[in-house]
């Protein structure tokens, strides 16, 4: 029997179809191994589809094109709507079905708990989080959405720092303008304020800020400019560490120019303010930062009235039951960056590692990603190079990864024919449940409509 045939005996199944897991299970399907990809949303993209702000088409499009094309393989079973710990019970899946392993690549979705006592009592009403914001951000002009909707207030507060919480601001300030400009006639839609920015738009109509009357949003952040994660620093040389909180600063001025939010530095969130049961304010407390460390100053706070506050803090794995976790991410092995703590069998890829979901403050295993995120120009160009790069990054420990997993179950017992049909069986089942054939007629069919599509008619 040649190692192809051999790997055909066993079945692994991969958790999260996204980036990391597609990378996984391709690779793995090339080397002859038999694959189910659980996911738990409808389609395998994560954060491609709902994390990422709609208004990078073409950076979303080519990559979900990448996505498909690994996933949609011989060798591979997509299962979606399918979430481990919940659908699937993780020790069943791990004990009971039969897998020569099982691959934890399911990302980072749990938003980070703002740290205010009591704050949550707001929950979905003044207080959103920024994953479930972006979710409806981008899927909100879809017919048959059935996410959490938001009504986007006059006051609006964002407490956070990094690419991923400007991407919230800038959500926010657009749809902001968009609305008071609709109030005038004036038909300009999303891309068009992101691409051209505020100030340029409203001059095509001889108007100001000033003449729309609206409150700017602003964003809090318990450092600097100079220390939002915006550049990463060549090396760890102190001359290109410094070099870098300067692009971030600058990057930020930009940004701030070109969609008028303020910049709150050094205050973190200590209490809020309500009536009626509703949030109507957060009280900040200055910090100075000593050392890198952040230290409050005694007795200075203040207070910003709001009506919607966005926490943008970051993200981490959700935790399943069954698994080691230390702190937010899964406990490894000492001997190995991929082998969970506890199992001979199961291995982890990607953020379900790391333990940090954002996007853009996520660091690989290995190099750090340190390619342009945007130097120059505020565009979408330099956005996307810098995340074909972090995601080529990824592909590339995933691969090494991977590798040392082929090994490992090659040296497996081979599955009995009985265990291979129980997993198709069970997997069958949940595809004639759902109603899903192939993998291209289900991404076909489940596709959402987009809201660009929508303005072309």
């Amino acid at each position: 029997m040649n190692s192809n045939e051999a790997y055909q005996k066993h079945y692994v199944a991969v958790i999260g179809g996204s980036v990391a897991g597609s990378e996984a299970a391709s690779m793995l399907a090339e080397n002859g191994f038999r694959v189910v990809v659980f996911d738990m949303n409808r389609l395998p993209y994560g954060k491609i589809e709902d994390g990422l702000p709609n208004w990078h088409i073409n950076l979303r499009n080519r990559q979900i094109q990448e996505i498909d094309k690994k996933l949609n393989h011989p060798n591979i079973r997509f299962v979606p709507l399918t979430k481990v710990g919940e659908t699937i019970n993780f020790s069943e899946l791990v004990n009971d079905w039969g897998f020569s392993a099982v691959i934890m690549a399911n990302g980072a979705w749990k938003d980070r708990h703002l740290p205010i006592a009591n704050i949550d009592k707001f929950l979905d009403k003044e207080l959103i989080y920024q994953n479930a914001f972006i979710n409806w951000f981008n899927h909100k002009h879809e017919k048959n959405y059935k996410g959490k909707k938001y009504t986007i207030r006059s006051k609006n507060l964002v407490i956070g720092g990094g690419l991923s919480s400007i991407d919230v601001v800038k959500a926010i300030m657009i749809e902001l303008v968009k609305n008071k400009l609709k109030q005038q006639n004036i038909d300009v839609d999303i891309f068009a304020l992101e691409k051209y920015g505020i100030p340029k738009i409203l001059a095509q109509y001889n108007l100001n800020f000033d003449d729309l009357n609206i409150d700017k949003v602003k964003l809090v952040y318990r450092r600097t400019a100079r220390d939002m994660p915006l550049k990463s620093p060549k090396d760890g040389s102190l001359k290109s560490i410094e070099a870098a909180k300067t692009v971030s600063e600058k990057i930020l001025t930009r940004y701030v120019e070109k969609f008028l939010f303020d910049f709150i530095p050094l205050s973190v969130p200590v209490n809020f303010t309500e009536k009626e049961g509703k949030l109507t304010g957060v009280i900040f407390q200055k910090v100075t930062l000593e050392n890198g460390k952040i230290k409050p100053i005694e007795d200075a706070f203040f207070e910003i009235e709001t009506e919607m506050l966005v926490s943008s803090i970051g993200s981490v794995p959700e935790k399943i039951e069954g698994l080691p976790y230390q702190y937010t991410s899964l406990k490894m092995r000492d001997d190995a960056d991929y082998h969970v703590f506890g199992y001979d069998n199961v291995f982890a890829i990607g953020n379900a590692i790391t333990g940090k979901g954002n996007i853009i403050e996520s660091k690989k295993h290995g190099k750090q990603m340190t390619e342009v995120i945007i130097d120059k120009h505020l565009t979408d160009d330099a956005f996307e190079k810098w995340l074909i790069a972090y995601n080529t990054q990824l592909k590339n420990d995933v691969h090494q990864q991977i590798e040392g997993i082929i090994r490992e179950i090659s040296a497996s017992e081979i599955q009995p024919e009985a265990i291979i049909k129980g997993i198709l069986d069970k997997t069958d089942a949940i595809h004639t449940k759902i109603g899903y054939s192939t993998y291209i007629d289900w991404v076909t069919e489940n596709i959402p409509v987009r809201l660009e599509e929508i303005l072309k008619k």
